[in-house]
């Protein structure tokens, strides 16, 4: 009775623990590469002394990121719209910088990475110019 009581409790441990639990977070470099769908931007921005926030949702496969961590490139689509900007990772993997040329002199942004999964990524980026802005930008897989 006590070897089958023994076998039930492990058959439920067993099929208790998910795939989500058994998990392990990769590293920015490796979890980074790949298709990022933008589902929307949380901007808060200062207009004319008021401060103001908003939400911009985007509709499915309109806008995504294509980080080639080879390349050192973003392949970006925002409404059909081609972009291309060079990247690299600094601070131990938790930022990225970003620049119009592959030398990093000009149109540099650093955005902060808040979250990063298998699914999900999350970015934060201050910007000064043309206005002060703080973004979040929400992505997924």
């Amino acid at each position: 009775m006590n070897r089958i009581f023994l076998l039930l409790a492990g058959v439920s441990l067993i099929v208790s623990c998910s795939k989500k639990d058994d998990e392990v977070n990769k590293p920015a470099d490796q979890a980074l590469p790949g298709k990022w769908t933008m589902v929307n931007q949380f901007r808060t921005y200062n207009q004319g002394g008021v401060i103001q926030k908003d939400t911009v949702s985007y509709a499915a496969e309109s806008n995504y990121w294509t980080f080639d961590a080879n390349a050192g490139k973003i392949y970006q689509v925002k409404n059909a719209f081609l972009d291309t900007v060079a990247y690299k990772l600094i601070d131990d993997n938790k930022k990225i910088v970003t620049s119009l040329d592959d030398k990093f002199i000009f149109g540099l942004d650093t955005l902060t990475i808040q979250t990063l999964s298998d699914r999900q990524l999350k970015l934060t980026g201050h910007y000064t110019s043309p206005y002060t802005l703080d973004v979040v930008y929400s992505f997924g897989k």
